[in-house]
Parts: structure tokens; C-alpha cells; sequence
């Protein structure tokens, strides 16, 4: 066990990703308690490898959040906790950061306020006596991602080269790149589990997990679309390119220690790791998480990136226990 986590934590040093853990806790009286833990890297002096823990989110701040602070395994943690009424709505307690490019050896970075990519909002609604509505939302609010009303050429070039030359136009290319985003973001970054954390450690593995869950969707709504002018064989060839790149794009590359700090790679909070977990002093009802029946607890495991072609909705419904 012990060597497994030291190979999670060696991995996670080795690719710059930080992790955001937030656990809402439902009360009896309808109050939720909010305690947000955030870990990554420590800002350093000169070349920093890894990115910075505030590099890549920003750390709640103002006079309701009781914080604290600690270092452990060289890893920079930070907690913030809070208690809400019921009705109450908290917005931005996770804010993911924009890549933010590093200056060439020997020049400083300008400074500028942050942009974000993807911000939160959480509630807490009193349906009934005892029942309550938990619900949060991830909004992507960074630049466009590369779904395909946001293609660039060299990207459309791309996905033309991967159709049978005599259905490569333009809009074929993005008809395809519509129907494998819709497929492939879930898939990789979740909620659920996301499959990029999966790639990190084991690539064929995923892959295969990929060929799974999108392999026989995707080759029928290529069927639907060009029917007998693409052969069976042809539709699983583009598939199997289609699953190929987008693991390809998603996948982060492990930073050289030789080559140093590079000016065109950038700090970015688009590969913090997050866990939402819902508690309650009763039971849950329903939800479109995860339930883990030993805690009775629901979670929901996600990449930013989940957000980036439409906002991820967490919501659970609870009961909770009048003692």
C-alpha cells in the first residue's frame, strides 16, 4: 500500500497537478458546513517545475472562512471551512485559473489580475420539513474550448484527415467533431471516473476503458450520419483515431528537469484534480453522483475540463435526521 501511494504521489509531483477536495455537510437543520481543501505545489524561488498551488486556483479569502495551513510530503495544503444557512448560496470558493504563460529565462512575468476558466456555485434548498436540494454547478468561463463551433483550421485539417477522402469536407469534420466531444469530454474528465487519471498510469488501459464506453456509440451515430457511404470497417478505423487524439490533446506532457522552464508552457489550474463529496446526518434520496455505501456518502470525481462544452450540475436530494 505504501508503495502504491508513494508512486500517486510521485506521479502527481511529476505532472504539476494540484487537487481541490470540497465536502458539503448537510445539518439537521437544514445549515450546510463547507470545508474546502486545496494542495499542490509551494511557490519558489527561481525555476519552479510544478505549478504553484496558487497558480492554479484561488484559495477562498474574507472573515467567514476560517483558514489553516500546513505543509506535508513538500506539498502546500489549505483548508477553508464555512457554515451556511439553509437557502444560502456560495459562488467561487472553487475558481480554477487560466494558463498563464512563462516569461524566457531571466525576464519576469507581467503582472495582471487572474482569469479564470471554470467557477463554482453551490446551494442548499429546503424542499420540505426535513428534505433538502443540494446542488452545484461548474460553468466553464475561460477561452473556448476546441469543441467544434470553436475549431481552429490546423485542428479541422486535423479531423478532415481522419475521414475517407471522399467525405473530408469541412462540414463533415465538424459534425463529427460535435458528436465525439459530446462522447469523449465525460468519458475523460467526468463526473465519474475520469478516464485522464486513468491515462496517466495506465494508457492502454484507458484506452481500452475509452473503446468501452464511446467505441460503439460513436460508430453509430457515424453510421446515422453517413450511412452505407462509410463501410463498418471504415467507422471503426475513424473511431479508433478519433479516441486516439482526444486522449492525445487531453493527456499532459511530463515536464523535463533538463530542458528547464519553457516560455510557451504555462502554469493552469485546467488539470487540478477535484472531488466534491455530499454528507448528510440522514440518507440520500436521490442523485446523479456516485453513493458510497460504506460513508452513505455521494461524490463526484471530475477535471475541469468536464465543464468546457457545458455547465456539470451536481445535485442531490436528502433527508436529513431530526436528532
Amino acid at each position: 500500500m505504501r508503495q502504491l501511494v508513494f508512486v500517486l504521489a510521485t506521479l502527481a509531483l511529476a505532472t504539476g497537478c494540484s487537487r481541490a477536495r470540497v465536502t458539503t455537510e448537510i445539518k439537521a437543520n437544514g445549515s450546510w458546513t463547507r470545508t474546502v481543501v486545496l494542495a499542490g505545489q509551494p511557490k519558489q524561488e527561481g525555476m519552479q517545475m510544478a505549478t504553484a498551488l496558487e497558480d492554479a486556483m484561488a484559495i477562498p479569502s474574507g472573515p467567514e472562512w476560517k483558514l489553516s495551513e500546513e505543509t506535508k510530503d513538500s506539498e502546500r495544503i489549505v483548508t477553508a471551512v464555512r457554515t451556511l444557512a439553509a437557502g444560502a448560496a456560495l459562488k467561487g470558493d472553487i475558481s480554477l485559473k487560466e494558463d498563464v504563460p512563462k516569461p524566457p529565462p531571466g525576464q519576469e512575468a507581467p503582472k495582471k489580475e487572474p482569469s479564470f476558466v471554470v467557477v463554482n456555485e453551490a446551494t442548499v434548498t429546503r424542499l420540505g420539513p426535513r428534505r433538502f436540494e443540494y446542488k452545484e454547478t461548474l460553468r466553464w468561463v475561460g477561452p473556448p474550448s476546441k469543441a467544434a463551433s470553436n475549431l481552429k483550421p490546423e485542428d479541422l485539417e486535423q479531423l478532415k484527415a481522419m475521414l475517407p477522402k471522399a467525405l473530408a469536407t469541412d462540414a463533415n469534420a465538424r459534425a463529427v467533431a460535435e458528436k465525439s466531444a459530446a462522447l469523449a469530454i465525460p468519458i475523460l474528465f467526468g463526473p465519474g471516473d475520469p478516464l485522464l487519471a486513468m491515462g496517466l498510469l495506465h494508457q492502454d488501459l484507458a484506452l481500452r476503458r475509452a473503446s468501452q464506453r464511446m467505441g460503439g456509440v460513436m460508430m453509430k451515430a457515424l453510421e446515422e450520419q453517413f450511412g452505407d457511404k462509410m463501410p463498418l470497417a471504415e467507422r471503426r478505423e475513424v473511431t479508433r483515431k478519433l479516441i486516439d487524439a482526444a486522449f492525445a490533446q487531453a493527456r499532459p506532457a511530463k515536464p523535463d528537469p533538463a530542458a528547464g522552464p519553457s516560455p510557451d508552457k504555462g502554469s493552469s489550474g485546467k488539470l487540478t484534480s477535484l472531488m466534491f463529496i455530499l454528507k448528510t446526518t440522514g440518507k440520500i434520496i436521490s442523485s446523479n453522483g456516485e453513493v458510497d455505501d460504506l460513508t452513505g456518502e455521494v461524490f463526484w470525481a471530475l477535471f475541469p475540463d468536464a465543464a468546457s462544452l457545458k455547465p456539470v450540475v451536481m445535485s442531490a436530494i436528502v433527508e436529513v435526521d431530526p436528532k
